[in-house]
């Protein structure tokens, strides 16, 4: 059976609803104001060593960029080092992968479609169904899912990707490392894809482009 949700003025029809409540910033109670620094969206505002001011710093989900435990641990690192006056790179949000373990695994790093046109790039994507994969067609039920990468046309790498699937997250490392690494399309095309695996997925999403 479907259902139709109304936003404004839009319909969305689909078969499963997840409802979550989400969370809120209680930034505004810390007494912010006291470091003389206006919250950015409710949050503290950091530069890319996670310093609000001299001497303060902030970490994981008052810093804004995401209310998930390894965003903290990432920023907690650069923070260390920047206490410690350890040399290091600051923080690169470019690849930040999300996962949402429900059943399949809805996963994601990087830039959506959407955010891809909005900024301007040449976007051209591809994808694959899960159960189209050898790993995918062995598992039979519970094998719903997709593998979709974003691409810089212009630069020929990946700037985003989706993987939803029974492993979802997990398939989504290989797409984060690609991300983050801005791996070439023709690397990613001529790699050897372990068989049987999901994440064999991914060459045909790349094929798929037509790069």
């Amino acid at each position: 059976s479907e259902f139709t949700v109304t936003v404004g003025d839009k319909q969305v029809r689909g078969q499963r609803l997840l409802v979550a409540t989400g969370r809120g910033s209680n930034a505004p109670a810390l007494g912010a104001d006291v470091l003389g620094v206006e919250l950015q969206r409710g949050f503290l505002p950091v530069d890319d060593h996670m310093q609000v001011v001299p001497g303060v710093y902030a970490v994981g989900d008052i810093a804004g960029q995401g209310a998930f435990t390894h965003m903290a641990m990432y920023q907690a690192g650069i923070c260390e080092r920047a206490i410690l006056g350890q040399p290091g790179p600051g923080a690169d949000y470019s690849a930040v992968p999300h996962v949402t373990f429900t059943d399949p695994e809805v996963g994601s790093v990087g830039m959506t479609e959407q955010q891809a046109r909005d900024a301007g790039l040449t976007v051209v994507t591809g994808s694959t169904p899960v159960p189209s994969t050898s790993r995918g067609w062995i598992h039979k039920v519970g094998n719903e899912g997709i593998i979709k990468v974003v691409v810089d046309a212009d630069r020929g790498v990946l700037v985003g990707a989706t993987s939803v699937g029974p492993t979802g997250g997990e398939v989504l490392s290989g797409l984060a490392v690609a991300v983050r690494g801005a791996v070439p399309v023709s690397t990613l095309k001529n790699m050897i894809y372990a068989y049987p695996t999901i994440w064999r997925g991914i060459e045909a999403a790349i094929q798929d482009t037509g790069l």
